[in-house]
């Protein structure tokens, strides 16, 4: 009777380690689909499935499981080692992760961080665009601007272009091409005779030109900022009367400019004209010429005020 009893002894507490055995498989195998399923899913395991594994398993559930042959379970040093091995890899990945409560407020600190730094980065973008903006602005006011200017210019050259060529009882007009960059002439040689009119300069007699060119050159010089103005030779090809109505114009354009200074070229007669305090007539004497050694020589030239 007593060995009846041990050995019933014996066999529930057979079934009992079996259960459990039967238990830690089914949980092992549980786990192994979880982890499968994650790795397909690409870790992304739901809540419904981490229930599903964590409920205690069934009768029939249990029932399932073979036991396996006693020939095929290793020595339990081998499954201590698979242990050790589990035991390495999660912690390489909780290393790898770093998942841990102080890892948890740097990533925390970390993105405090980068959204402010985000933030000052979005209100510099702002404030590059609204400059941006501001700028794109100005530039179309001072396009605009120049473009008046520009229109302002070529209608006083016009007025001053045909002033000038009044005094000779002629007329002309300035045509300018903004968009090529380039200008043409109209002279009309007798204001009163619209017959005279010539588009091409070149049609002009030499005097003509060079007193188109002059008015021209007048003109322009209106809308120029320059402290010296230089005219060399400009009474060229010039009758007698168009050279003193050149010449008393260009004086009186000088002394309308005080904040200038004129300086006019001739070789011709200047005796005509008479300085003043504003006014300085500078003559050349004519060089002296002689044949010495070693070939021809010039003295040097002297200016004689008048």
């Amino acid at each position: 009777l007593k060995h009846s009893e041990t050995v019933s002894e014996a066999e529930q507490e057979v079934k009992e380690y079996l259960f459990l055995a039967k238990k830690v498989h089914y949980n092992y195998n549980a786990l192994e689909e979880r982890r499968v399923q994650r790795e397909e899913n690409e870790g992304a395991a739901s809540d419904t499935q981490f229930t599903e594994y964590s409920q205690e398993p069934t009768s029939e559930e249990l029932d399932q499981i073979d036991i396996p042959n006693l020939e095929s379970i290793h020595q339990p040093d081998h499954y201590k080692a698979r242990v050790e091995r589990a035991e390495a890899k999660i912690a390489l990945e909780k290393e790898r992760r770093r998942v841990t409560r102080d890892d948890l407020a740097t990533a925390y600190d970390k993105y405090v961080r980068a959204k402010e730094i985000l933030q000052a980065k979005e209100s510099q973008i702002q404030e590059i665009e609204e400059k941006s903006e501001a700028m794109k602005g100005d530039l179309k006011l001072r396009k605009r601007r120049w473009m008046e200017f520009r229109a302002a210019m070529s209608v006083i050259s016009n007025l001053k272009f045909d002033e000038t060529l009044n005094i000779k009882g002629s007329s002309g007009q300035i045509k300018f091409d903004h968009v090529n960059g380039t200008l043409d002439l109209i002279v009309q040689k007798d204001s009163n005779i619209e017959n005279s009119q010539q588009k091409d300069v070149k049609a002009l007699s030499g005097g003509e030109r060079s007193f188109t060119t002059i008015s021209l050159l007048l003109a322009i010089g209106e809308m120029l900022e320059t402290p010296f103005r230089v005219m060399d030779e400009f009474d060229v090809f010039l009758d007698p009367v168009t050279r003193k109505l050149i010449i008393d114009t260009l004086i009186a354009v000088g002394e309308g400019m005080p904040h200038r200074q004129f300086i006019f070229i001739t070789p011709q007669d200047v005796s005509n004209v008479e300085s003043s305090p504003t006014l300085k007539i500078l003559k050349m004497k004519p060089p002296e010429r002689r044949q010495v050694a070693g070939g021809h020589t010039q003295q040097t030239l002297e200016f004689s005020q008048q």
